[in-house]
């Protein structure tokens, strides 16, 4: 469990550098896409460490020997701070889910005591309601959402520029934003430690809010107006938040400028998703899953079982450091009866500075007792290089990998 939760912080640069890639290539104007292709690396990066889970043998060709060092270099690397981490890594994850769990259950419950004190105005439209509990607009509610308004907004505010803020708020009814928010919060508890959760979260937010600003210049038609209106907003905003289950029509001051500066450039024109970038950028995490999968599927030694481990360059050249290599790879002797197809183990190798193996801990099982035996005593039979610091032998440690064939 440590090796999967560490392995979500580097595949989430990768699933950020691939939903950068894309939506670079998409104009400002297309923010439905854009949240699309957004919500979309915030779902890979949720599904990557549990499909690190379950390990297929090699599907693809091999990766070039570049790619194929350095993902071997990083799994090494990440299976030493597993092991390294010890029994304490679980426990702190479960108490840190478990903290962000009763923040978004204490929401919803604000959120149901907000909607049940509200006053119905039908007159501003059908589902909208009026608050004192609230400082912005939201929309509200999963299974019977509601658009609150505040109270003194609604006496305030122009009834046109009302219009247009009940409009922002429909779009996030409509579009299914408030769903897809809880869905947003929910990943982010369970992955409150991976700063790249939260950087797909921004990124969201602001092109939820710009999607749903498209939908309500869509309904009035005066960009200009509407860019007005939510200057106004933000000169008397409170400093209060939103519950968290809740999409709201201001967000931060920061966000709020660069949506009025989208909308005096006139870019806010496109209500729809453009289904083909969202394939492309589909098919490009999906791949990614697929690479990830066999990046460490070395040349196999027979047709049953490959053998494989990251044999890494020297990183330190400054100490003239090498680190240890395998001379080698002992075969698993895995039973017939134990033998199960397309399954993996790592097993992490401490090896002395005589190049003999001192111990061999599994930070990868395979779900398997026997395999993971296998794998042990492979690991402990195969021969090794020591790891070299001043040119001098020391203890080093050793990624030993093995995936069975179908």
């Amino acid at each position: 469990m440590n090796l999967v939760l560490l392995n979500g912080l580097w595949q989430g640069a990768l699933v950020v550098a691939i939903a950068a890639l894309v939506t670079l290539r998409i104009p400002q104007r297309h923010a439905a896409t854009r949240h699309a292709v957004w919500f979309t690396a915030l779902l890979a990066l949720a599904l990557l460490p549990i499909v690190s889970l379950w390990h297929p043998a090699p599907i693809l060709a091999p990766l070039p020997p570049p790619v194929e060092h350095t993902a071997a270099e990083t799994s090494l690397v990440t299976a030493k701070a597993a092991s390294a981490s010890g029994s304490w890594l679980v426990p702190i994850w479960i108490a840190g889910v478990t903290f962000c769990l009763v923040r978004l259950v204490l929401s919803s419950a604000r959120i149901n005591r907000i909607v049940r004190n509200a006053t119905p105005a039908p007159k501003f439209g059908i589902g909208v309601m009026i608050s004192n509990d609230v400082a912005m607009p939201v929309a509200a509610g999963f299974f019977a959402p509601a658009i609150v308004i505040p109270a003194d907004l609604a006496t305030t505010l122009d009834p046109a520029d009302l219009e247009s803020i009940v409009q922002h708020e429909r779009a996030h009814i409509r579009r299914g934003d408030i769903g897809a928010n809880m869905v947003q919060r929910l990943i982010e508890a369970a992955l409150f430690f991976n700063p790249w959760v939260y950087m797909i979260g921004r990124q969201l937010v602001r092109e939820r809010e710009s999607a749903c600003d498209d939908w309500a210049v869509q309904a009035i038609g005066e960009p200009d107006r509407y860019a007005s209106c939510l200057a106004q907003l933000a000169q008397g905003m409170q400093r209060s938040r939103p519950p968290l289950l809740t999409p709201s029509a201001i967000g931060s001051r920061r966000m709020l400028v660069r949506r009025i500066a989208r909308l005096l450039n006139g870019k806010a024109t496109q209500l729809k998703v453009n289904y083909f970038v969202l394939g492309v950028s589909v098919v490009a995490f999906g791949t990614l899953t697929a690479l990830l999968q066999t990046s460490n599927g070395l040349p196999s030694i027979g047709n049953d079982v490959a053998v494989a481990a990251s044999t890494c360059a020297s990183r330190d050249v400054l100490h003239r450091g090498a680190d240890v290599k395998i001379l080698n790879a002992a075969m698993p002797n895995i039973s017939k009866s134990a033998y199960r197809a397309n399954v993996w183990a790592n097993a992490l190798v401490t090896v002395g500075p005589d190049g003999r193996p001192l111990t061999v801990k599994i930070v990868k099982s395979s779900g398997s007792a026997s395999i993971d035996r296998a794998t042990v005593n492979a690991a402990m039979a195969s021969t090794y290089a020591p790891a070299m610091v001043n040119c001098k032998p020391t203890t080093g440690q050793y990624l030993f990998h093995v995936v069975t064939g179908p």
